[in-house]
């Protein structure tokens, strides 16, 4: 049937027409964003899946970004640390330095200058050293979460980074500093009960063997007789383990302690550990009533240097041990780094496999639909020119 009317050709010919230019958009937009899926519509389920992996990707990128941070806060709380321990050692050769019976007091007190000016500078390290902002060294840093995965729960903690102010590095507690003889309520040896006198005086070591102190003479004050007495035992101490030091009461001489330098057991303490007096009556033993850490050493007394070079050498393990852990710690975050670059290097893969566009299919595509195109304006132009054959009808 012929019509005028309806042109069934050129309606299909603009249908067809129109196909081929919604192909034809569709390239062009994969092609000039490099994406095969742009909307909820070229891949619905498509879209859904490469959104959970871009959040996944996401998140590792700041993973990373936080591991990192974890390693430059290691790197500057080791780097600190690590001063902290060139001055420990150094403080250490000056209490072997004033630990040498050739240096008098004015030696000592000049040693003992420098050895204070270190420990003010450690306690400055441990008061000031930060990462943006957070204090590392001065005990406030602990119990921290460094968030290293891309999902809750994933994260790598810090119990806590060493201590370095002086007051709490090498403290020595009662189970580590011995007194002897009979002590009053401050741990040591009061004046009163120092016998007078040319008496002998022994110490027992740990494997009972008696070592004479030797006489010692009798003294005009008793400030004089501690002296006498501190210096005989620090005389032997080589032989003994066995040091002695004076007790200062507002700057004045008012006893002494005496302490061993042996790593004992609390179970040795009290007993076989050793103990000192006139020859044939041995004192007691007890701990001080206090322990000591680094802010409390001096070096201006042999005695003193003895007692120092152990507090400082548990304050250097101390700093060594906290050293090594952040060394490790770093250790732990570089590969932490690495796992989560390989991870989101793969799950980016697969993302890329479900929306990227593959070109050499998306460039024959849209050769196709332009030739479709092309030939379909020309047959909607065709088919536009069928109802023309019914003006022959019209002029015959």
């Amino acid at each position: 049937m012929t019509t005028i009317n309806t042109n069934i050709m050129s309606m299909n010919a603009q249908r067809n027409l129109s196909s081929s230019q919604g192909a034809l958009a569709t390239s062009m937009q994969r092609l000039s964003s490099g994406l095969r899926v742009n909307s909820a519509k070229d891949d619905a389920a498509g879209l859904a899946i490469s959104e959970r992996m871009n959040t996944q990707v996401r998140g590792l990128n700041v993973a990373a970004r936080n591991a990192n941070d974890g390693i430059s806060l290691a790197q500057v709380a080791e780097g600190a640390l690590g001063k902290v321990g060139d001055m420990l050692q150094r403080m250490r050769e000056l209490a072997v330095q004033a630990a040498n019976a050739s240096n008098n007091n004015d030696d000592r007190a000049a040693l003992n200058a420098e050895v204070t000016q270190l420990r003010q500078e450690i306690d400055r390290v441990a008061k000031t050293t930060s990462f943006n902002g957070t204090k590392l060294l001065d005990g406030t840093f602990a119990n921290a979460t460094f968030q290293v995965g891309a999902n809750a729960g994933e994260g790598i903690s810090i119990d806590s980074i060493v201590n370095a102010n002086s007051a709490n590095l090498g403290t020595l507690s009662a189970t580590e500093m011995f007194v002897s003889s009979t002590v009053n309520a401050t741990g040591a040896l009061p004046l009163a009960a120092i016998p007078a006198g040319t008496a002998g005086w022994t110490i027992t070591t740990a494997a009972g063997t008696a070592v004479n102190l030797g006489p010692i003479a009798e003294a005009t004050t008793a400030v004089q007789r501690t002296s006498q007495v501190i210096d005989a035992i620090n005389a032997k101490s080589s032989d003994t383990g066995v040091f002695a030091r004076p007790v200062y009461t507002a700057g004045a001489v008012t006893g002494y302690e005496v302490f061993s330098d042996r790593d004992l057991t609390a179970a040795t303490t009290f007993g076989a550990a050793f103990t000192a007096g006139t020859t044939g009556a041995p004192g007691d033993t007890a701990p001080p009533a206090s322990a000591i850490a680094l802010d409390d050493i001096n070096i201006t007394s042999f005695g003193d240097a003895q007692l120092s070079m152990k507090v400082i050498d548990k304050a250097i393990n101390a700093i060594n041990s906290s050293r090594a852990d952040l060394g490790a710690l770093q250790s732990r975050f570089e590969n932490a780094v690495a796992n989560i670059n390989i991870a989101g290097e793969n799950i980016s893969a697969a993302r890329g496999r479900i929306v990227d566009a593959d070109f050499a299919k998306e460039t024959a595509a849209l050769s196709r639909a332009q030739i479709l195109q092309q030939a379909g304006t020309a047959m909607v132009a065709q088919a536009n020119q069928v109802p023309q054959g019914v003006l022959s009808l019209l002029r015959s």
